[in-house]
């Protein structure tokens, strides 16, 4: 076998290195025409990559739904709502107790004549406009709780039942007690404090 000197082997390595292809990044394509005929050379496609899908920043608004919630029998009430799609039934009845007042237990909310219940969304119920016409059966016997000026009305007749029961007699009576219990200087002391403290819860 013929040798080679180390002077030759090392210019013959150095041309055959230089015959390599060069490196190039992944996404590095080259024109097929630019590689003319070679014996062998396969081709292949060019990859295509999907772009990345923009992602939209912030919450999406939730469509409103309008209602329009009226009664069957006494009380007559007609009540206009506006409620998020996601709203359920049991929130609409909540909402129409604080208008009318009634319990919620004694409601039931229909939609073309079927009861409707309670975990049933807006969004399954309107139309494709975002509208709805329900009725609302109330119990027999429920009556609307009262109102605030109600209320105050009452209290006020109370206090003045208070204040017509406390006579001047009355007072002596319980002047009387307490100074007999008491003496005459602790007991006026004490009666003074009640009297006080009775004029303030007028």
């Amino acid at each position: 076998m013929a040798t080679v000197d180390e002077d030759t082997f090392c210019r013959a390595f150095l041309q055959l290195l230089s015959n390599q292809p060069l490196h190039h990044h992944d996404d590095y394509a080259v024109d097929p025409k630019l590689l003319g005929a070679r014996t062998g050379l396969v081709l292949l496609p060019q990859m295509r990559f999907p772009k990345a899908r923009k992602v939209k920043s912030g919450l999406q608004s939730i469509p409103t739904g309008s209602l329009t919630v009226k009664s069957l029998r006494p009380p007559h009430f007609s009540i206009s709502i506006a409620a998020p799609y996601n709203d359920i039934i049991l929130s609409i009845k909540t909402k129409v107790a604080e208008e009318t007042r009634l319990p919620i237990s004694a409601l039931k909310i229909l939609a073309k004549g079927k009861v409707l219940p309670d975990t049933r969304t807006v969004e399954e119920i309107v139309d494709d406009q975002g509208t709805a016409s329900l009725m609302v059966m109330v119990a027999a016997g429920a009556t609307p709780a009262p109102g605030p000026e109600v209320v105050a009305e009452e209290t006020k007749m109370e206090a003045m039942e208070i204040d017509d029961d406390v006579t001047d007699d009355v007072w002596t009576v319980i002047e009387a007690a307490v100074v007999g219990k008491l003496g005459e200087v602790k007991g006026h002391q004490v009666m003074d404090r009640i009297r006080r403290g009775y004029d303030l819860t007028k």
